[in-house]
């Protein structure tokens, strides 16, 4: 069976590398660590499977993944910065990351030459096989579903920033609309995400960053800026959709009112999260289960919050951070007539990461709020909040330490179709919705090629087909836990819908609304 990605990155890691030794997108990358001239020597498990190949074009093509979110992204100023400081890359010790191009992400005036520089890389780079090729796809006709040697893309821009040169210039803003009017008039673009992970001057972002400086990473604005909102009118006059992933709750809150004003659900056009994971909680629990008070870092207040357990899995859990989609976030997208891609992204689903905060063994989730949208997301006194003070509902230290670690690709399996079942779920309890209908709003994006630890169960593309088969009982099972969706959802229909003609179906529809 076909397969649809809708968020995938290959040509991302690349960019890190010396641009005339470079890897090409239909290369495998085995990212290892120099210790002399001649000998390379593997780098840790984690590591390297976090910088090696997940989805390049070669791996998309076997794997018959026939369609495709393109994904063009200009590594950001602080991301060079970040990476340079790490003592494993700025001592050049992995060949695939060279520091001279980290100095020069890190200047962060180039962004719109290296999404152009992408774009032709992966449009002109010669395939490992003959017979393959990346077609870009401008209008419906322009796909052929029995063609099985072609990656068939749409281009989706992740982040506004892309299109900046110098953000500093004295005529920045005019040299920013050239570049994004003469990129969008010659190629057809999907969908750009307003922001990513670093501050910028559209809206405010939700934090989403691990392993590197936090500070680096701080949102520190109040939702969308009134440059923000110039640029949303602009992508719907040219039909580009939003995409909301990384939008701080605030600036996707703005956004819902924006495109839904009379709440009436007649959306100026359809919403969409490309690459997501759930909370398993309503806006209004958005801080039930705070592990312990809010730290004032100066521009941000720090929250770590425990892992709520699963409505629908026993000692299944959710990450509850804002960078994920609540309950209502869910109900707005389906509603207008989006899509949700699903991350493959451990952290994101929900599994635990031990190292966001050394030391602290229960498994918990750490993000940044705004001062200025402090009293939105946190109220009047955020340093005076309750903490979540049960044993019950929430992964313990006891739990957590006791995992086999055999079983951590069953896990994983389980808090994917754990967050399929969530937004079916949710559908499911709004009398607005259609089920049926809903089930068809779910899709995957798996955000391979990017920077995330993938679940275990499925590292890269080509396990794709055996994952949709062994999804299938943990599927079936929730489906039985949500009343009445199991009579009229078939469970392999569903799989076969969520991993290639949901996807399929709603880009091939969203191009012929653009251009026939």
């Amino acid at each position: 069976m076909p397969f649809f990605d809708f968020h995938c990155h290959p040509g991302l890691k690349p960019q890190f590398s010396d641009p005339e030794t470079k890897p090409t997108p239909w290369d495998y990358i085995d990212a290892r660590l120099s210790i002399s001239r001649n000998l390379k020597l593997q780098i840790n498990k984690l590591f390297n499977e976090v910088l090696n190949s997940q989805s390049n074009l070669t791996q998309l093509i076997e794997a018959d993944v026939k369609m495709v979110g393109l994904i063009l992204h200009a590594p950001e100023q602080k991301i060079g910065r970040a990476l340079a400081e790490k003592s494993i890359t700025n001592k050049g010790r992995v060949n695939l990351i060279d520091s001279r191009r980290l100095a020069y992400l890190a200047t962060g005036e180039h962004s719109y030459e290296l999404i152009k520089e992408e774009l032709n890389w992966l449009l002109n780079a010669i395939p490992a096989r003959p017979d393959t090729k990346l077609k870009l796809l401008t209008k419906k006709s322009d796909f052929n579903e029995a063609d099985s040697h072609t990656v068939h893309a749409a281009i989706i821009i992740e982040g506004l920033h892309c299109f900046f040169d110098d953000p500093n210039e004295a005529n920045a803003k005019e040299t920013y609309l050239k570049n994004f009017n003469e990129f969008t008039a010659e190629y057809t673009v999907l969908s750009i995400n307003l922001c990513h992970m670093q501050q910028n001057q559209f809206c405010n972002h939700a934090h989403g960053i691990q392993f590197f400086n936090a500070a680096y990473f701080y949102p520190t604005r109040n939702g969308i800026t009134a440059w923000g909102m110039e640029m949303i009118t602009l992508m719907m006059n040219k039909k580009i959709l939003v995409d909301i992933k990384h939008m701080s709750l605030k600036s996707r809150w703005q956004l819902y009112t924006h495109y839904n004003s009379n709440a009436d659900n007649r959306f100026l056009q359809p919403l969409i999260c490309t690459h997501a994971g759930t909370t398993g909680l309503s806006i209004k629990d958005r801080v039930k289960y705070v592990l312990k008070k809010p730290v004032d870092k100066g521009l941000v207040y720090e929250i770590t919050y425990l892992k709520p357990q699963s409505l629908h899995f026993e000692k299944i859990y959710h990450n509850c951070s804002s960078i994920n989609l609540y309950d209502e976030d869910i109900e707005n997208i389906i509603l207008s007539g989006g899509i949700i891609g699903l991350s493959f992204d451990q952290r994101i689903l929900g599994f635990a990461d031990e190292n966001v905060m050394p030391g602290l063994t229960v498994p918990h989730d750490q993000e940044y709020i705004s001062h200025e949208e402090a009293d939105f997301f946190l109220g009047p006194q955020p340093t005076t909040l309750p903490v979540w003070t049960e044993a019950a509902n929430v992964w313990t230290t006891e739990e957590f330490e006791n995992l086999d670690q055999s079983l951590y690709s069953e896990m994983h399996r389980r808090f994917l179709v754990n967050n399929i079942i969530h937004i079916l779920w949710v559908a499911g309890n709004n009398a607005s919705i259609n089920l049926q209908e809903a089930a068809k709003q779910i899709c995957i994006g798996t955000d391979f090629d990017g920077l995330i630890n993938a679940i275990d169960c499925c590292k890269q593309v080509t396990g794709l087909k055996q994952l949709k088969k062994d999804m299938r009982t943990d599927v079936i099972n929730g489906l039985s836990k949500i009343s009445g969706s199991a009579h009229v959802i078939d469970a392999d229909e569903l799989l076969d819908n969520i991993f290639y003609h949901n996807g399929k179906n709603f880009m091939l529809k969203r191009l012929m609304e653009i251009n026939g």
